[in-house]
């Protein structure tokens, strides 16, 4: 990998000293590197600022408005270019970072290196350059034939090529279950029934922008060519979600009666009503899914044949489903007595959130603070409509004329470790709240995890108005 090839990234990561934390959580968010680069109008490295530098501040309860070299790390680890990727993560490993500078002998950016890239580019590489022989197949190949190779390479699609590698289609495992549905015969050439314009990628294009495609398009596969239409590699959706949890499951709280929302959910369930064109819930399995979880436990209680009927096992949302019925209430926390116990970490989320958190880094922020609970936490400011009075005894000391007050908020998202698990009571109505003071009255490790994206409730009629804006505008990925 050539590192000076990342100047499209570099330009979304470099950011100055004096920006405010507000608007570097917005670039954070579209940069999607996990660290912005502060540097001066000539590109001379300040500093560092990390997404966990930001939930650490808002933690803290700093104001958005402080300038973001205030909360970032003004002397962090940088390599000095040139350098080797072996080099670079020999010093992420050392100093267990997952980001480092490079700069040149006048201090001047050359580029920010994330672990992401040491640890998998080359590994991907490798993967799709040595499966392209066993995916290639030309188009004149019947389909018994592209069956036959498609089951040895296990890949789910097949590229077709002429001579010389130009890419010619797609053919995917669906394509050729819907020819046999329609009675197509086996000995006919592929190349009918293949995707003649499948989506692509150029051959410079980074895994995460390769990720965004594929999320873009729902699709699992993904041909790689060159300026010439040359195949030269063919990614998988699963090789670039490898640093995502996997071992990571999840459950949905969806068993709520939705009383807040009649009468729209008289005669169907919160989590089921739709937002946009997809009921509420498959954008919730959506978000799971897209973070690498596919093991999905739901609780339900509420017209629970509506949402069994609609997503089955799973399997066609890309996820495995299992159903916890709950024949009367058992609260936020209850219902997890339903399945058996964790083997790992696991997500708790309310079926009515819809939220852009990103999972794998809450997971690492929960592993890193060696919590039994970590609760996503979100900033809530209200403001008073009145002058508020401080007295001391009969004396007036201070008078803030219609301040706004500042809370962090339970949004509905939990990490949960087996042994909180173990604090649930059984046959009992038990809310997350019940547990989480039950551990802290213990002294037991539960943190707040910040949440910077979008997030809303859709818990009362104007919130379901709101989401349903955020879909028509695409604000929802």
């Amino acid at each position: 990998m050539t590192y000076k090839e990342n100047k499209g990234r570099l330009d979304s990561v470099v950011i100055s000293p004096a920006v405010p934390i507000g608007e570097a959580i917005s670039r954070l968010d579209k940069a999607g590197t996990g660290a912005l680069v502060l540097c001066n109008d000539n590109r001379r490295f300040v500093g560092l600022l990390t997404d966990g530098d930001v939930r650490r501040a808002i933690l803290k309860g700093r104001s958005l408005s402080d300038p973001c070299d205030s909360i970032a790390n003004g002397q962090p680890i940088v390599a000095l270019d040139p350098v080797t990727p072996s080099d670079v993560l020999r010093l992420m490993n050392q100093h267990d970072i997952s980001h480092v500078p490079v700069v040149d002998s006048d201090g001047l950016l050359c580029d920010l290196i994330l672990r992401r890239d040491l640890a998998t580019e080359s590994e991907l590489d490798a993967a799709s350059e040595q499966r392209l022989e066993s995916v290639i197949i030309p188009p004149a190949a019947s389909i018994s034939e592209a069956v036959e190779q498609l089951d040895k390479a296990g890949t789910g699609a097949l590229v077709l090529c002429a001579s010389g590698r130009v890419l010619c289609g797609l053919l995917t495992d669906g394509d050729i279950r819907r020819a046999v549905l329609q009675g197509k015969s086996m000995s006919i050439p592929c190349g009918t029934i293949a995707s003649v314009n499948p989506v692509t990628a150029p051959q410079s294009t980074s895994m995460r922008e390769a990720l965004h495609l594929m999320n873009q398009h729902d699709i699992h596969h993904l041909p790689v060519v060159d300026a010439q239409n040359h195949v030269v590699k063919f990614l998988l959706r699963k090789d670039l979600m490898a640093e995502g949890p996997a071992d990571l499951s999840a459950v949905i709280m969806a068993g709520g009666y939705g009383k807040r929302l009649l009468p729209l959910t008289e005669s169907v369930p919160k989590p089921m009503l739709p937002v946009g064109d997809r009921p509420l819930l498959e954008h919730v399995i959506e978000q799971l899914r897209r973070s690498g979880v596919t093991e999905v436990n739901m609780t339900t209680h509420y017209l629970p044949e509506s949402i069994s009927n609609h997503f089955g096992d799973g399997n066609g949302f890309g996820v495995r489903l299992n159903y916890l019925k709950e024949e009367s209430p058992m609260g936020t926390a209850g219902g997890l007595k339903l399945m058996k116990r964790p083997e790992g970490s696991f997500l708790v989320v309310n079926a009515d959130i819809l939220t852009g958190v990103p999972f794998q880094e809450m997971l690492m922020y929960h592993r890193r603070h060696r919590a039994e609970i970590t609760v996503g936490v979100r900033r809530y400011e209200m403001q008073v409509p009145f002058g508020v009075v401080q007295c001391e005894d009969v004396k007036i000391t201070s008078l803030q004329e219609k301040p706004s007050l500042s809370f962090f908020v339970n949004a509905g998202v939990y990490l949960l470790e087996p042994s909180a698990y173990d604090s649930i009571p059984e046959d009992d109505r038990f809310d997350m709240t019940d547990l989480i003071k039950a551990l802290l009255a213990e002294g037991r490790t539960v943190v707040g995890f910040p949440i910077m994206e979008y997030w809303i409730d859709v818990g009362r009629p104007e919130d379901y108005m709101k989401v349903q804006e955020y879909a028509k505008n695409g604000r929802m990925i």
